[in-house]
């Protein structure tokens, strides 16, 4: 099984490398056509999902897992639960690009079954378009937001996890990246 670790030498988890996001991002000098290659490393990389909120409930493994991937152009995602009277179960991917200040992305096809059970939960596929969210920085936080403010996904850079929060910052899932695949 995969496991997460830090990932010495990379350089992202210092202080000064927070500080060089933060002003990079402020930075005109940025190339025109996406942003600084640490921007791209605190995003770009395989998460395991770690925490899936549905209601009120916190689900963890084993009761859920997924895997969120980033890499050369590409998105793909898998999520699979399956609780007290219900399961969920998505596989997607599509393509992202970036810009100066943002990150735009959707699903070319995105593979969905929602139901009390596996077995009437019917599959419905469906193309989601590109949606582009700006990026800023709190702290020691790489933030992602969409314009309407529905959708946020804030990267703890020192702690490799990132939290996705709907409207009003209320957490979806968290994960945390896979630095070693032994």
């Amino acid at each position: 099984m995969p496991r997460m670790v830090r990932r010495p030498g990379r350089g992202i988890h210092s202080a000064t490398a927070v500080l060089g996001v933060a002003l990079l991002l402020a930075s005109p000098t940025a190339v025109q056509d996406r942003p600084a290659d640490d921007i791209r490393d605190v995003i770009e990389g395989t998460w395991r999902l770690v925490e899936w909120h549905v209601g009120d409930r916190v689900l963890r493994p084993p009761e859920m897992e997924g895997m969120w991937m980033v890499h050369d152009g590409w998105v793909m995602a898998t999520r699979h639960r399956q609780g007290q009277g219900d399961f969920e179960s998505t596989a997607g991917y599509g393509s992202y690009s970036w810009d100066a200040t943002g990150w735009t992305y959707g699903y070319e096809r995105s593979e969905d079954r929602r139901g009390r059970s596996p077995e009437d939960a019917p599959l419905r596929v469906t193309e989601i378009p590109q949606r582009r969210f700006a990026i800023t920085s709190e702290g020691d936080h790489l933030i992602l937001e969409d314009d309407a403010q529905t959708l946020r996904w804030d990267y703890d850079i020192p702690g490799d996890t990132f939290t996705l929060m709907g409207r009003n910052r209320r957490v979806i899932r968290v994960y945390a990246r896979i630095t070693d695949l032994q």
